[in-house]
């Protein structure tokens, strides 16, 4: 089969794709890709055909998302999220769209799989069965869906079954509706309503999953939160791993045989722009450390742009190879991105996370609920927040159980399998139901 994959011009929600590329083109299908010219000679790389996006979808979104981020250094409020989603994911969606439309000409895909934030697909998804392909989404962020304790997406609240706690999480879903999501939702119908298309169903991500044929959640259900209604089209298929690519520091195995700490260090690629965040601190509160290696990534700035001295037991590199690297790792510190924490967990790392902004206090909440880690609710911790948290991950050995617990059930999937044989069977099943 023909399948085309699309992605907003963001790291973390294209290689997750690339990685379903891989695997599908491993089981015979022709792959194609629908993304930023960023990501051109990495798709050319692994063998797929490259559509680029229109300028306004492609260096219009990186503008706005760079603008975002330099605007705020912490969180932002709850109206300017919305803003700023509406500037990455509600604008350019027509422009997505019509671009999808003439690349289908040429490109005639039997599938699309669409990673969360991709929002070109709603005027398919909303118009005629018959005149579109299948779609699938693919998960990169933590699952969109109603929870059954009523709280919203996005501010990382814990499970709940207490009656006080249920009115506060009511009261906190009122006011992402009002502020946040209903504005969200008002802007893509006004512009699905220019196509003359119905309104969509829930907010922007939640109605992306409802309306797609099937949902892929590279992940496990006892990471996720419970739901308020079953979903059937929900499948979870464990980690998508990324193929390695990067540096592996030539003294990491000496440091693991001469018994060190080995501990990760990463801001990701995306909020990486002040890398005194993170990494900054981190190389403070462990540099003392002699039973410690620090292996500190820069998501591809200049190792110069690490606002402090690096200490003897810290080796930095723009890019590690986290495949090979993590087998080693005792403790992740990181910004809390779905796929890195995924990726972690199917190793068994356990993990110190930080973050306020984007998916980061979701993807904080389900580590602290599944106990593999702790979550720290700041952009900027201080050195002996993350010295604590180290500590009390290597000295408290629940936090590996946990982390070894989720390992195992991520082992008992077979990404490649599963996901090729659903989306085998449901375009099978649906070539037959719309012929």
């Amino acid at each position: 089969m023909k399948v085309l994959l699309a992605s907003i011009p963001a790291t973390g929600h294209f290689n997750p794709l690339l990685v379903v590329a891989n695997i599908l083109k491993k089981a015979g299908h022709e792959t194609a890709f629908y993304t930023s010219t960023m990501f051109r000679d990495k798709v050319e790389a692994a063998g797929s055909r490259f559509f680029p996006m229109p300028h306004e979808a492609d260096q219009g979104v990186q503008d706005t998302i760079a603008g975002f981020l330099k605007r705020n250094i912490y969180a932002p409020g709850l109206e300017e999220q919305s803003n700023g989603f509406r500037g990455g994911f509600v604008d350019p969606m027509l422009a997505q769209f019509r671009g999808l439309q003439e690349l289908l000409q040429e490109f005639p895909a039997d599938l699309i799989v669409h990673e969360t934030c991709f929002t070109g697909v709603f005027p398919f998804l909303l118009g005629p069965r018959s005149a579109r392909p299948v779609i699938a989404f693919l998960g990169v962020l933590p699952l969109p869906l109603n929870r059954a304790d009523g709280a919203p997406w996005g501010p990382g609240l814990i499970p709940t079954n207490d009656p006080e706690k249920l009115k506060e999480y009511a009261e906190i879903a009122r006011e992402f509706r009002e502020k946040k999501d209903l504005p969200l939702k008002e802007a893509a119908d006004r512009l699905l309503a220019e196509l003359g298309l119905p309104a969509l169903p829930g907010r922007i991500f939640e109605s992306a999953a409802l309306l797609s044929d099937i949902v892929l959640q590279p992940c496990v259900p006892s990471f996720e939160f419970p739901l308020r209604e079953p979903a059937k089209k929900v499948h979870y298929i464990g980690a998508l791993l990324p193929q390695g690519a990067g540096d592996v520091p030539s003294g990491l195995k000496d440091a693991r045989k001469a018994g060190k700490k080995i501990v990760l260090v990463s801001q990701g690629t995306v909020a990486n722009n002040d890398l005194g965040k993170l990494l900054a601190p981190a190389i403070r509160g462990l540099g003392d450390r002699e039973d410690f290696l620090v292996l500190a990534t820069t998501g591809g700035k200049p190792i110069e742009s690490i606002p402090c001295t690096l200490t003897p037991n810290t080796v930095a590199s723009q890019y590690l190879n986290f495949g090979q690297i993590l087998p080693d790792v005792d403790v992740l510190v990181a910004f809390g991105s779905y796929g890195t924490v995924t990726q972690a967990l199917s190793l068994g790392v356990p993990m110190v996370v930080v973050g306020r902004g984007e998916d980061k206090p979701e993807v904080g909440a389900r580590v602290t609920t599944t106990g593999c880690g702790i979550y720290l609710a700041t952009d900027t911790p201080s050195s002996e927040q993350v010295r604590e948290a180290v500590d009390q991950i290597l000295t408290k050995p629940e936090y590996r159980v946990n982390a070894d617990k989720l390992r195992r059930e991520l082992a008992a999937h077979n990404p490649e399998k599963e996901l090729a044989t659903l989306l085998e069977v449901l375009v099978d099943d649906q070539q037959v139901l719309v012929g």
